[in-house]
C-alpha cells in the first residue's frame, strides 16, 4: 500500500463521523428544541393519564356513593394540617391519607376470621365483598384510588398532581374508609389467647 492509498483509506473512515459532527453543530439549536418538545410530549402524556385516573375514581366514587347511601365528606371538615399538605405537597398528602386507608384494610385483615395473615390489601376487600360486608363497586373505588396514588407518586416532575385533584382523590379515600369502618366493628375481636 503506497501512501496515497493509506491517505485515502484514512479519509474514508473519518469521512463519515466528521460529516455527522458536522450536521448536528450545525443543526444544534433545532435539535435542542426538538428534544424539548419531545419531552414536553411525554410529559403531557403522563399528566394526562393521571388526571384520568383522578376522573376514573371520583367516578367509582360516586357508584359507592349512590349503593350505599353515603355522601362524600366534604373538604372543608378534613384536618387543617392535610389540607395544607395537599396545597403545598398534592402527591405527599395524597400518599398520607392512602396510607391511613391501608392502615384501616390492615386492621380488617387482622379481624378476619379465616385466619390468613397474608392477604394482600385487595384480597382482604374481595373477601369481605365475598362476605357481603361491601359492594364490588368499594373494591373498584380501591383500585382506582391505588392507580392514582401510584401515577402520581411515580409521575416525577412531569406528572404533577394539582391540590384540587389531590383533595378529590383524598375525598374518596375518606369515602372509602366510611364504607370500611362499620365492617371493622361488625367483625370479631380477635381472642388474645396464645
Amino acid at each position: 500500500m503506497d501512501w496515497k492509498q493509506f491517505f485515502a483509506s484514512a479519509i474514508g473512515s473519518v469521512a463519515w463521523p466528521a460529516a455527522i459532527v458536522a450536521i448536528v453543530y450545525a443543526f444544534k439549536d433545532q435539535l435542542r428544541i426538538l428534544i424539548v418538545q419531545i419531552r414536553r410530549i411525554g410529559a403531557a402524556g403522563v399528566n394526562v393519564e393521571l388526571s384520568e385516573k383522578v376522573g376514573e375514581a371520583v367516578d367509582a366514587g360516586e357508584v359507592v356513593q349512590v349503593e350505599k347511601g353515603l355522601i362524600a365528606p366534604d373538604v372543608i371538615g378534613l384536618d387543617p394540617t392535610l389540607l395544607q399538605l395537599a396545597k403545598s405537597f398534592p402527591e405527599a398528602a395524597l400518599i398520607q391519607s392512602f396510607k391511613e386507608l391501608e392502615a384501616l384494610i390492615l386492621k380488617l385483615r387482622a379481624r378476619m376470621p379465616d385466619d390468613r395473615p397474608a392477604r394482600n390489601l385487595y384480597e382482604v376487600l374481595k373477601a369481605l365483598e365475598k362476605q357481603k360486608f361491601i359492594p364490588l363497586s368499594a373494591i373498584t373505588l380501591f383500585q382506582s384510588l391505588r392507580e392514582a396514588r401510584n401515577a402520581a407518586a411515580h409521575g416525577g416532575s412531569a406528572g404533577e398532581l394539582s391540590s384540587s385533584e389531590a383533595l378529590d382523590l383524598i375525598q374518596q379515600i375518606k369515602l372509602l374508609q366510611e364504607v370500611l369502618r362499620p365492617v371493622l366493628e361488625q367483625l370479631p375481636q380477635k381472642s388474645s389467647r396464645i
